[in-house]
C-alpha cells in the first residue's frame, strides 16, 4: 500500500552542440562520467562531480560515431572501460588508452556485479570471459551444448498440448512473423555467479544462461515474440525480458532453469519496448518503452504477485536509464543533450487521518489507475480494492485532504501540471471527480490539497499556491525562492497545515496569508516521510523518518531502526527493524521521556512482536485496529493491547460502561481494569453501570473477573510510564473484591425486577474472600420453589456441591441439606440414613454438636456439647474424651468455668502441657485445677524453678512429709546439676538438707570459689578446704591455663594465615573460583541444563531437573558448605572462613576474662601469688593480641561467600580505600582489660 514519489530532479545539459551517447557512475566519490559527442564527430568524456558540476574533460581516441557497447567505470582501478562495436576496449583513468581489440568485433559487453569479470559477445557468436587485466578465461562459440542443455519435456499439461483458441493461435502466428531484431543482450544475477544472453538463432530469439565458469547452465523455454530487452534481478529470482504479441506488450520472467515464470502486460499504448533494468535492492522494474507519442520509463513494482506501475517519467529523446549501484532509489535518465537525475521514495499510499469522520482511505497508483479502499468501511486486501478510478493519464502523485474530514485527495498526472480533485462521502460510495484544471508551469512534482480551492505544488521552481475559483479561474503564486532544495511537500491534517522539507531537514509551513514559508521546526537530517501534531506547551512536534530508517521528533532520535510510522493525535505507532510495534504517547514525553530499546525478555503495553518486515499501513484514529503490510503485500489487522486499553480508558472517561465492557471481553483484557483506572468514579457510578450493561451474564463476567490486584499498576500501567522504565510497584490491593461486591449487591437488588439479577447477587457472594456461601444459602432458602431451584443450580455451578452441602448442613437446616444433596451426585444410601440419625436426636443442641463435629468445627462442636452437659451430666465422659482428642482445654475451660468439672479440665491441660515439656504453663495448670499438688510442684522442679518447688512442698496444707520434701530437694538439685547450673543445685541442698560435702563440691564444679569457701566455714567442715576446694583450684587452673595458651596458639596462626591469604590479588582469587574443586563437573550423560559461570553453578531452567540430577544437586550443595565451613586451604573460600574463625576465638575471650579474675583471687587468698600471676600474665598476652589485629581482620573484609551452592559474592560498596564501606562479618565486641588486677606484677 504504498506509492514512489519524486522528491527531487535534477536536470543536467551537456555543453552546446554535444550528443549524449553513454554514461556510467562512479558512487564512492560521487561522480558521474558521460561519453559524448561533438559536430566533429569526437568522442569526449565528461566528468560532473557533486551537484553535478562539470569539472573535467578529455578526448578520447575513437569517433563517436562508433557504436558504444558498454561503458562501465571500474572501482577497484578507478578508470572507465568503454567497449566499442568495432572491438576496441579503451580504458580512461589518469590516461586514456586502448587496452586490447576484439578482431570480431564487440557484439554485446557487460561487467559482473564484482567489476571482476567482464562478459563478452563477439560478432561471430562467441562468449568470451575476462578478468579486469582483461585476460581471457574462457571462450567457446554461443550455440555450443544446446543439445546437451536442453531442458526434457513430454509436454503433458504444459500450452503447447492444448487447444488455446483460433484467435490466440493467430495471433502466435503474427507474433512469430514479425521480424525480429538482431541485437544481442547480456545480464548478470546479482551475485555474478550466472549470466544470461540474448540472441536470435534461426529467426527465434533465445535465451542462454551460463555459470561464472562460462558453462552453458539452462536455455530458457521458446516463447514467441520475445524481444531483445533482458535484465537479471539482482536477487537473483527471475530473469526478465519482453514479450511482443499482435495487441500488446508483456514483460515475461524466466527462470535461473529456464522455465517461465509469469508476467505481467505493459499498458496497451506501449509499441516497443527498448530497454529492461532493475535497481540495486530488485524492487523495482524499469521499462523503457516507446508509448507513439515519445519514449518514457515506466517504473513498475509488484506487491502480493501483482504489478503495480507507479511512476511514468516523460522527457524528451529519452534513451536508457542507469540505476545508482548503492542507493535503489536513485536513478539517472539518460537523453541525447544531456541526463536527469531522479530521487525516488515510497511513501504510504494511506491519508493521514485526523478526523473521526474520515474514511481512513488509501490510493494505490498503478499507471493511470486509482485503487481505492476506504479501510474505515472495507479493509480490501490488495491487489483488490473496493473502487478503481480512471484518471485517464498515468498519475504522478496522490495527496489527500489537509482539511474536513479528509476524505477528498487531489492526483498529479505524468504531464506534471493536470491536476485531478476527488472528493468522496463518508461510507462505502466511489469517489467522484470534481474538478481538473492545468498548473501554469510544467514541473511540478508533488502536490497537497491544503483548502477547498488551494492547491500547493511543489517543483523545480519551488513552491507554487494555486487558487481555484467557482467559474474555475487559476491563480498561481510562487513563494520566494528558498537558499536549500526543497524535497518534500506533505497534508499535516492533524494541525490543518502543509508542510514543506528542505534538503537540510528544516520544515516549514505554506502560509496562504503571506504567501511565503515559516518556519516550523529543524530536523536534524532530510526525512522522506514526516506528520506533525500538536503536543500543547511544546506546540506542533514534526515526526519524520528519514531513508535509514531513523525516526525523530523535532531534533529527538526516537528510534534508530523505525521502518514505518503511523501518527494518531494521541500516539505515535511506529515499526522497527527489530520486527516490533511500537507506541509513543503524544504528550510532554515525545520529547523528553525515555524510550527503552526493544527487549523480548520484558512484556509491554508499549510494544509487541510483529511479523519480520511488517509495515503499518494504517492505526484508526477512532479504534484500536492496526492494519499492516506484510513483505508479500498481503494485509493483516490486529488489534494491540496499548489502542484496546486507550479505547477503553476513553470508554470510561466518558462513562461508557458497556462499551469499555465489550472492550475488555473482545479483547481479553482483564476485566479489573473497569474499576481500577477510577475506583472513585466507579463505585459512585454503580446504579449507571448496572443500567447500561443489563445483562446478567456480562455482569457474572465481570464480578467473577475481580481480585485483590490493581492492574493499573501492575498489568496496564500505560504508555508512558513503561517508556519511562519505571518499576512495577506490588499492585495488591487486600479487600478490593470484597468492597466492590457488598457495594454492587445492594444496587442489583434495588432493581424492580430482582429475579434478573439473582445470578449476579450470588456470585458477588461467592466472590468474596472468604465466600459466603452460608448467606447465599440463606436467600436461596427464602425463595420460592420455582426460583429456589434455578438459583441453587447455579450456585452449585459457582462451587463445588460437596462444599455447598456442607455449607447448608452448617446452618443446621436439614431441609436444605437436602434439597442440595439431591441435586448432588451423592449416592441417596449414603445421605438420607445420615440426615434421618440428625433429625432424629432428641436433643437440639446435641444434634449441632454432631453436625459441627461432622463438618471439623471443633470449637462450635464443643459449645453446643457443653451446653448438652448442662442438659444431661452423664455426657462428662463424651465432653472430656472431645477436650483432649481436639486439643480443646482452654474453650472448655472457659465453658465450663462454673461447672463442678473444672478441675478435672485444668487436670487434663496440665498433662497436655507436661507431655509437650511446657513445664511452666503446666505447673499453672496444675495450681489452676487445686487438686494437683504434686504434679504442679514436679512441674516446677522439670522447669528449674526449685524456689517455687519448694515453697510449695513445704506448705503446710501441701501433704508433703519430711522424707518428701528432702526428696524433693535432691530431685531439684539433679536437675539443675544437669543444667550446669551448680549455684543453684548447692544452694537447695545447703538450705533443704544436709548434704554439705555435696554443696561444697557442686560450688566448686561452678568455680564459686567464695562461696564454696564460706560454706565450709559456716558449716564447720574446714576439712572440705584441703580435700575438695583446694584440689579444685589446682585443676581449674591448669586447665584454664592450657585453654588460654590453646586460644593464643589458634589466634596467632589464623591472623598470620589471613594476612597471606589478603595478599592475593581479588582478581586471581575470582579467577580461581572457577575452577574450584567445590564444584562438581557433571558427566556426560547428565542434562546439561545446569551452566557454569565465573562466579556460580546454579540452574538456569529447574524444570528440566531430573530426580537422580536433584539429588545429586542437593548433594554437591552440602559438600559445598562443608567445603565452606572447613576452608580448605587454597580455597576461595578460606578467607570468610578464617574470619569467621576468629570471632568464635574472641567470643571465648572474653568469656574467660570473669572466669581469670575470680580464680586469681581465690589463688591470692590462699597464698599462691605466684600461680596467679602467671595465669594473669598469659591471659594478659592473648588479650592484647586481640585488641592489635581485632580491627585490621573485620574492617579489611573482601570477599563474603553467600548461598547454599557457595557463590561467590564480591565487595561492591567500597570506601576511598577500596575497601568495603560495611563489614560483611560483623566485628563482635573486643575485650577490655577490666578483668586484670594491677597489684599483681
Amino acid at each position: 500500500m504504498r506509492n514512489l514519489s519524486i522528491l527531487g530532479e535534477t536536470a543536467v545539459e551537456l555543453p552546446p552542440a554535444h550528443r549524449l551517447l553513454d554514461l556510467c557512475v562512479d558512487v564512492t566519490e560521487e561522480r558521474v562520467f558521460v561519453l559524448c559527442g561533438d559536430d566533429s564527430a569526437t568522442a569526449r568524456l565528461l566528468t560532473y562531480v557533486s551537484q553535478y558540476t562539470l569539472t573535467d574533460e578529455c578526448v578520447l581516441p575513437f569517433s563517436a560515431a562508433e557504436q558504444i557497447m558498454s561503458m562501465h567505470f571500474v572501482m577497484e582501478r578507478e578508470h572507465v572501460v568503454i567497449a566499442l562495436a568495432s572491438g576496441d576496449i579503451c580504458t580512461a583513468g589518469s590516461g586514456v588508452e586502448v587496452v586490447g581489440t576484439v578482431d570480431a568485433g564487440i557484439a554485446a559487453c557487460r561487467w559482473s556485479p564484482d567489476d571482476e569479470i567482464l562478459a563478452l559477445v563477439t560478432g561471430e557468436a562467441r562468449v568470451l570471459l575476462m578478468t579486469a587485466d582483461f585476460d581471457v578465461l574462457c571462450e567457446h562459440a554461443l550455440d555450443e551444448g544446446q543439445e546437451e542443455s536442453v531442458m526434457v519435456n513430454v509436454g503433458w499439461g504444459t500450452r503447447e498440448t492444448q487447444y488455446q483458441g483460433r484467435g490466440l493461435q493467430q495471433e502466435e502466428e503474427q507474433s512469430t512473423q514479425q521480424e525480429q531484431s538482431p541485437e544481442i543482450q547480456v545480464s548478470w544475477r546479482g551475485d555474478g555467479q550466472f549470466l544470461a544472453v540474448s540472441f536470435v538463432r534461426a529467426g527465434m530469439r533465445e535465451i542462454r544462461v551460463f555459470s561464472r565458469d562460462g558453462q552453458l547452465h539452462s536455455v530458457c523455454e521458446t516463447v514467441t515474440g520475445l524481444e531483445h530487452t533482458l535484465a537479471w534481478k539482482p536477487s537473483g529470482r527471475l530473469i526478465a525480458a519482453t514479450e511482443k504479441r499482435a495487441h500488446r506488450h508483456e514483460v515475461v520472467f524466466f527462470e535461473r532453469n529456464g522455465l517461465r515464470h509469469g508476467e505481467f502486460v505493459l499498458h496497451a499504448d506501449t509499441q516497443r519496448a527498448l530497454a529492461l533494468s532493475w535497481n540495486s535492492d530488485s524492487s523495482v522494474l524499469a521499462a523503457v518503452v516507446d508509448v507513439g507519442s515519445g519514449v518514457c520509463v515506466q517504473l513498475w513494482a509488484d506487491r502480493n504477485y501483482h504489478w503495480y506501475m507507479k511512476q511514468e517519467l516523460r522527457g524528451s529523446d529519452i534513451q536508457r536509464v542507469v540505476w545508482d549501484p548503492e542507493d535503489p532509489m536513485h536513478v539517472l535518465v539518460v537523453c541525447a543533450s544531456g541526463f536527469t537525475s531522479v530521487r525516488l521514495h515510497s511513501v504510504p499510499a494511506v491519508a493521514h487521518v485526523a478526523s473521526t469522520e474520515s474514511n481512513a482511505a488509501s490510493c494505490v497508483v498503478n499507471g493511470a489507475q486509482v485503487l481505492y479502499t476506504p479501510f474505515a468501511y472495507a479493509n480490501v486486501p490488495p491487489p483488490m480494492c473496493l473502487h478503481t478510478l480512471d484518471a485517464r493519464v498515468p498519475v504522478r502523485h496522490v495527496s489527500f485532504a489537509a482539511f474536513g474530514a479528509g476524505n477528498g485527495f487531489a492526483l498529479l498526472l505524468a504531464d506534471r501540471r493536470t491536476v485531478v480533485l476527488y472528493a468522496c462521502d463518508s461510507g462505502r460510495s466511489s469517489p467522484q471527480e470534481i474538478r481538473r484544471f492545468m498548473l501554469p508551469g510544467s514541473d511540478a512534482r508533488q502536490i497537497a490539497w491544503l483548502e477547498a480551492g488551494v492547491v500547493v505544488s511543489l517543483g523545480a521552481s519551488g513552491v507554487g499556491i494555486t487558487r481555484i475559483d467557482d467559474s474555475d479561474e487559476v491563480v498561481t503564486h510562487v513563494c520566494p525562492e528558498h537558499d536549500s532544495p526543497l524535497v518534500l511537500l506533505s497534508s499535516a491534517p492533524h494541525v490543518e497545515r502543509v508542510l514543506v522539507e528542505d534538503a537540510r531537514g528544516r520544515v516549514f509551513n505554506v502560509s496562504l496569508a503571506a504567501e511565503r514559508l515559516e518556519s516550523v521546526a529543524e530536523l536534524p537530517t532530510q526525512c522522506v516521510e514526516i506528520d506533525a501534531v500538536d503536543c500543547g506547551e511544546l506546540g506542533v512536534v514534526v515526526v519524520g523518518r528519514t531513508a535509514r530508517n531513523q525516526l525523530y521528533a523535532n531534533t529527538r532520535l526516537l528510534s534508530p531502526a523505525c521502518s514505518s510510522f503511523y501518527l494518531r493525535k494521541d500516539v505515535l505507532v511506529f515499526t522497527t527493524t527489530t520486527h516490533y510495534v511500537r507506541f509513543v504517547a503524544v504528550n510532554e514525553g515525545l520529547i523528553t521521556g525515555d524510550i527503552p530499546a526493544d527487549d523480548e525478555a520484558v512484556v509491554s503495553e508499549a510494544r509487541r512482536r510483529v511479523e519480520r518486515g511488517s509495515t503499518i499501513v494504517l492505526a484508526s484514529p477512532t479504534g484500536d485496529a492496526v492494519v499492516f503490510q506484510m513483505p508479500r503485500g498481503n494485509l493483516e489487522t490486529v488489534r494491540p493491547r496499548a489502542l484496546v486499553l486507550a479505547a477503553v480508558r476513553q470508554a470510561l472517561d466518558a462513562r461508557q460502561y458497556r462499551e469499555a465492557l465489550m472492550a475488555c471481553r473482545v479483547n481479553r483484557i482483564d476485566m479489573n481494569m473497569l474499576y481500577d483506572y477510577a475506583p472513585a468514579a466507579f463505585m459512585g457510578d454503580l446504579a449507571e453501570f448496572v443500567a447500561q450493561v443489563n445483562e446478567a451474564d456480562l455482569l457474572n463476567l465481570f464480578v467473577s473477573s475481580l481480585r485483590d490486584e490493581d492492574v493499573t499498576q501492575t498489568m496496564y500501567t500505560g504508555i508512558q510510564s513503561q517508556l519511562a522504565g519505571e518499576d512495577k510497584p506490588d499492585g495488591t490491593k487486600p479487600g478490593k473484591t470484597t468492597a466492590v461486591c457488598r457495594a454492587l449487591r445492594p444496587v442489583l437488588q434495588s432493581v424492580t425486577d430482582a429475579s434478573q439479577f439473582m445470578p449476579t447477587v450470588l456470585t458477588t457472594l461467592m466472590c468474596e474472600k472468604p465466600p459466603a456461601i452460608d448467606a447465599a444459602l440463606q436467600i436461596i432458602a427464602a425463595l420460592g420453589q420455582d426460583r429456589r431451584d434455578a438459583a441453587l443450580t447455579y450456585l452449585l455451578f459457582l462451587s463445588d456441591v460437596n462444599t455447598v452441602y456442607d455449607a447448608a448442613l452448617g446452618l443446621y437446616d436439614l431441609p436444605l441439606a437436602l434439597l442440595v444433596a439431591q441435586r448432588s451426585q451423592r449416592d441417596p444410601r449414603e445421605y438420607l440414613p445420615a440426615l434421618g440419625e440428625l433429625n432424629a436426636l432428641p436433643s437440639e443442641e446435641y444434634r449441632r454438636f454432631r453436625i459441627d463435629a461432622q463438618l471439623g468445627r471443633y470449637e462450635s462442636a464443643l459449645g453446643h456439647l457443653c451446653a448438652a452437659l448442662w442438659e444431661d451430666s452423664d455426657r462428662w465422659t463424651e465432653v472430656a474424651g472431645f477436650i483432649q482428642k481436639h486439643g480443646l482445654f482452654r474453650q472448655g475451660a472457659e465453658l465450663l468455668a462454673d461447672h463442678e468439672r473444672i478441675g478435672d479440665v485444668y487436670v487434663m491441660y496440665g498433662d497436655a502441657l507436661a507431655a509437650d515439656k511446657d513445664w511452666g504453663q503446666a505447673a499453672a495448670a496444675y495450681l489452676l485445677s487445686q487438686k494437683a499438688v504434686a504434679q504442679a510442684v514436679d512441674a516446677f522442679v522439670q522447669n528449674k524453678e526449685w524456689r517455687s518447688a519448694m515453697s510449695l512442698a513445704s506448705a503446710a496444707n501441701s501433704g508433703f512429709g519430711p522424707q518428701a520434701v528432702y526428696d524433693t530437694a535432691r530431685q531439684a538439685s539433679s536437675v539443675l546439676e544437669d543444667h550446669h547450673l551448680f549455684g543453684d543445685a548447692a544452694a537447695v541442698l545447703l538450705e533443704y538438707t544436709e548434704e554439705t560435702e555435696d554443696a561444697v563440691m557442686l560450688l566448686v564444679r561452678g568455680s564459686h570459689w567464695a562461696e564454696a569457701v564460706r560454706c565450709s566455714h559456716a558449716r564447720e567442715r574446714s576439712d572440705l578446704i584441703e580435700t575438695t576446694v583446694r584440689p579444685g583450684m589446682d585443676a581449674a587452673c591448669e586447665s584454664l591455663e592450657e585453654d588460654i595458651g590453646e586460644i593464643g596458639e589458634g589466634f596467632a596462626a589464623k591472623v598470620e594465615r589471613l594476612r597471606t591469604v589478603r595478599l592475593t590479588p581479588l582478581s586471581q582469587m575470582t579467577e580461581l573460583a572457577g575452577v574450584d574443586d567445590s564444584v562438581d563437573v557433571m558427566p556426560d550423560t547428565a542434562s546439561m541444563a545446569s551452566q557454569f559461570s565465573t562466579f556460580t553453578a546454579t540452574l538456569t531452567d529447574i524444570s528440566k531437573i531430573t530426580g537422580s540430577t536433584a539429588r545429586r544437586l542437593s548433594k554437591n550443595k552440602r559438600k559445598a558448605e562443608r567445603k565452606r565451613v572447613r576452608g580448605k586451604k587454597g580455597s576461595v573460600f578460606e578467607e570468610s572462613y578464617l574470619v569467621d574463625s576468629l570471632s568464635k576465638l574472641i567470643a571465648r575471650v572474653r568469656v574467660h576474662q570473669d572466669a581469670v579474675r575470680n580464680l586469681n583471687l581465690a589463688l591470692l587468698q590462699f597464698g599462691r601469688a605466684a600461680a596467679a600471676a602467671r595465669l594473669q600474665r598469659v591471659f594478659a598476652a592473648v588479650v592484647e593480641a586481640v585488641l592489635q589485629d581485632g580491627d585490621w581482620v573485620f574492617d579489611r573484609q573482601r570477599v563474603l561467600v553467600q548461598g547454599d551452592a557457595g557463590q561467590i559474592d564480591l565487595v561492591d560498596d567500597v570506601n576511598a580505600e577500596g575497601l568495603p564501606a560495611t563489614p560483611r562479618l560483623p566485628k563482635p565486641v573486643l575485650p577490655s582489660n577490666a578483668w586484670r588486677i594491677s597489684a599483681l606484677p
